[in-house]
């Protein structure tokens, strides 16, 4: 059995049996005894991987708690959903489409309608695009909304984009407004988990993937269909470009 905390969370995992969950009620019990603090297990929620429905059951009930199925959202992010279907990142374009909805940019300049696009894109995907690398179809969704929230003019017939997209992407000496380029800041996100990997000395996720992929980021001694998709995602952006990739090239 192992667990991992953040913040005011613990997360406890251990491999199905009644055993364990035996284990489990004693450790928190012995907590609320060392401490003199009582465990919330009606907050609590007990999850499987491949468990059977009725075993789930036993085990809450045994633990007097709720159940969780997959995919479920824990700190706002879908945990066990597949961020290569694009059902996984509705709730981000529906965000999206609200906060840079075309009304809103009836009464603001072009340079208010610039500042909002970064605000909005600087807070709300942010968090999904740091974990997962989104499809092709949603980089040119997410494209499309910011083109028609800046070009629109409180219109809601299809506006006329004056200045191609990755113009606009560059530095201001360049002749650009200096946004971001969706695809490659979600590149540069999930690289800073490959920099991490290679710098940070300690910690429980390092210790995970090492065990099951080896040091070795860029060969991992695990066949590929036994990879996960965030593994296997996080290798493809980082050879990106062709060779050894632009990732590598940066580093040396």
């Amino acid at each position: 059995m192992s667990f991992l905390q953040f913040a005011n969370d613990t997360l406890f995992f251990c491999e199905e049996s009644w055993s364990n969950v035996v284990v489990m009620k004693s450790i928190l019990m012995g907590f609320e005894l060392a401490s003199g603090l009582k465990i919330n297990f009606h907050k609590s929620r007990l999850a499987g991987v491949n468990v059977q429905s009725n075993n789930l059951l036993c085990y809450s009930k045994f633990l007097n708690c709720n159940q969780t199925r997959t995919p479920s959202k824990y700190l706002r992010l879908e945990v066990g959903g597949n961020p290569r279907k694009n059902l996984f990142w509705e709730p981000i374009l529906n965000k999206l489409k609200t906060r840079l909805s075309v009304w809103k940019g009836r009464f603001l300049s072009m340079a208010g309608r610039t500042c909002v696009i970064k605000s909005v894109f600087n807070a709300i995907p942010l968090f999904y695009l740091s974990v997962f690398k989104a499809p092709e179809s949603i980089y040119k969704s997410i494209i499309s909304i910011q083109r028609r929230f800046l070009w629109g003019w409180g219109k809601e017939n299809i506006p006329i984009s004056w200045v191609s997209w990755e113009v606009l992407c560059k530095l201001k000496e360049e002749g650009g407004l200096e946004l971001k380029d969706i695809r490659k800041f979600n590149f540069a996100l999930l690289a800073k988990w490959r920099w991490r990997f290679m710098s940070q000395d300690k910690g429980k996720w390092k210790e995970v993937l090492e065990s099951k992929y080896g040091v070795e980021l860029a060969c991992p001694h695990v066949p590929v269909k036994y990879q996960s998709w965030w593994w296997r995602d996080l290798v493809k952006v980082c050879r990106e470009g062709g060779g050894e990739g632009w990732f590598l090239m940066e580093i040396t």
